[in-house]
């Protein structure tokens, strides 16, 4: 694997390529789901590069120019959970499925983070005309599916960068607010489906 400096060079000469990618990925996933009601919104972006030297330093990637799945990632964020079944069929119909994981707490007595996970292969018909021009380009995307609320516990636990190696009382308030999104999630789903009834 080349030196960090190296890796840096490589991956900021082809970030523009990566972005003219992101955002033809961001306008196909708008076209598959052009129909679906409840989109809060979907969104594309190139991973930063402080981000991508930390993620390509792990042992496991010999070429992370061209294994790093998330360099170029994507979000849906829909209104209930009830959606997310119909928008997980309208992806995996238009990109094809390479992955998929839905993720969730390990337990019933936990709560946390929760997201369905797809990597989609990069199609040659939407890679950016000097796309070509770059060795070791990556073959695929990230791609994650959650509702509002499962997006409002995951986005701040991820940005104060919690870990698990905090105080009881901050533990406590973490798993509060986890539990409070879980429930509030559930609640309007169920108020969403009965209104749709009547």
């Amino acid at each position: 694997m080349a030196d960090t400096a190296t890796l840096r060079q490589q991956f900021e000469a082809r970030r523009p390529v990566l972005t003219a990618l992101a955002d033809t990925l961001e306008v196909k996933t708008r076209e598959a789901l052009e129909d679906v009601p409840h989109i809060d919104r979907i969104s594309f972006r190139v991973k930063d590069t402080k981000s991508f030297e930390k993620k390509a330093r792990k042992p496991k990637y010999e070429n992370p120019l061209m294994q790093l799945e998330d360099q170029v990632a994507g979000r849906v964020i829909t209104f209930f959970r009830d959606d997310i079944s119909v928008v997980r069929e309208h992806l995996l119909r238009w990109f094809g499925g390479v992955e998929h994981e839905s993720k969730e707490p390990a337990g019933p007595s936990e709560f946390g983070y929760e997201s369905d996970h797809f990597v989609f292969v990069i199609a040659d018909h939407w890679k950016p005309a000097n796309w070509s021009e770059f060795d070791n380009m990556p073959r695929t995307f990230e791609l994650q599916l959650r509702t509002l609320f499962m997006h409002a516990w995951a986005e701040p636990q991820h940005d104060l960068g919690y870990k698990g190696d905090t105080d009881d009382e901050t533990k406590k308030e973490l798993a509060w607010i986890a539990a409070s999104a879980w429930g509030a999630d559930r609640t309007l789903n169920d108020i969403a489906r009965r209104l749709a009834n009547t």
